[in-house]
């Protein structure tokens, strides 16, 4: 994992486009900076902080990984074989290059989100690419398919993607995905939580400008950097978005997309980039109408 993390990094750096590099142009930055000596500003800022999180904190269910993945149609999982109807085909880019299959969540097999389904399956794959199907000019767009499937009745079978190691780097450097998280996959238990956003999120600026600009930075950034390290970063779905430079959704085309659909941190079975995340934002109203026909992609790393 190291190996491939440093490599990953390299490639990152020395891309045209990089890929960990931020391609929003003006909008909000976020980085955490030096802080300051406790003050009375910090800690009124963190107090204005904490009721910000709160008063937008949603449910979620956190994903964890809990063995190989079953061989069958449902269950949640990372990679792994994956049910298509007969006659459906493997999907494949615009270059007829076949997708990766990067996860499934089966509704009826995790804890109930309000808004969200209660039952059926979301197949989620990506390009093969560089960019692992991302379009870093915009997360609509991109070489990625969301498949919701109500039911799996019918006709169809098993599939399984193939592991497509660059000989001279040792994995493959166009998708996220470690070679057994391919070939076997990864379970996910759910857990049902609540995730609040952080200063990562557009709607921090917004919100707490004076903060963000610096009023109280010091406190803040110490909260933050305490709550990073006792709740470690995890795979879920509902909730809030998290990213690990910032949030694309600062443009007003993109600050629809409120709802996570699934939000991948890079662990031993997927790794975005040098240690990033990536994840699948659709809008409340088109997921309270079970459309999965706009969904928004991206993924970013450090």
């Amino acid at each position: 994992m190291a190996d491939r993390r440093a490599t990953l990094a390299a490639l990152a750096s020395a891309a045209v486009v990089g890929w960990c590099s931020r391609p929003w142009g003006d909008g909000p930055q976020a980085q955490i900076d030096h802080p300051a000596p406790d003050t009375p500003a910090d800690r009124e800022a963190v107090r204005r902080f904490r009721e910000w999180q709160k008063a937008n904190a949603l449910p979620a269910v956190y994903l964890e990984p809990v063995g190989p993945a079953l061989a069958t149609p449902g269950g949640s999982r990372i990679g792994g074989p994956v049910w298509l109807p007969a006659g459906e085909r493997w999907p494949t880019d615009a270059k007829g290059v076949p997708m990766t299959f990067l996860a499934q969540l089966d509704f009826a097999k995790l804890p109930t989100l309000e808004d969200y389904p209660s039952h059926g399956i979301l197949q989620f794959f990506i390009g093969h690419d560089v960019y692992y199907g991302a379009d870093f000019n915009g997360p609509g767009g991109g070489s990625f398919r969301v498949f919701w499937r109500p039911t799996l009745d019918g006709v169809g079978a098993m599939h399984l993607g193939k592991v497509r190691n660059d000989l001279k780097h040792g994995f493959d450097t166009n998708s996220p995905l470690e070679p057994k998280s391919v070939l076997t996959g990864y379970r996910l238990a759910g857990r049902k939580g609540t995730h609040e956003p952080t200063i990562t999120d557009w709607r921090f600026q917004r919100d707490l400008k004076d903060i963000a600009d610096g009023r109280g930075r010091g406190g803040v950034n110490r909260l933050v950097n305490a709550q990073l390290e006792k709740h470690l970063e995890r795979h879920h779905l509902g909730g809030n978005p998290d990213f690990t430079q910032d949030d694309w959704r600062w443009e007003p085309k993109y600050q629809g997309y409120d709802r996570v659909l699934l939000n991948l941190w890079s662990d031993n079975t997927v790794m975005w980039g040098d240690a990033g995340q990536g994840q699948f934002l659709i809008r409340r109203a088109d997921l309270l109408a079970r459309d999965f026909s706009r969904v928004a992609y991206q993924w970013d790393c450090s």
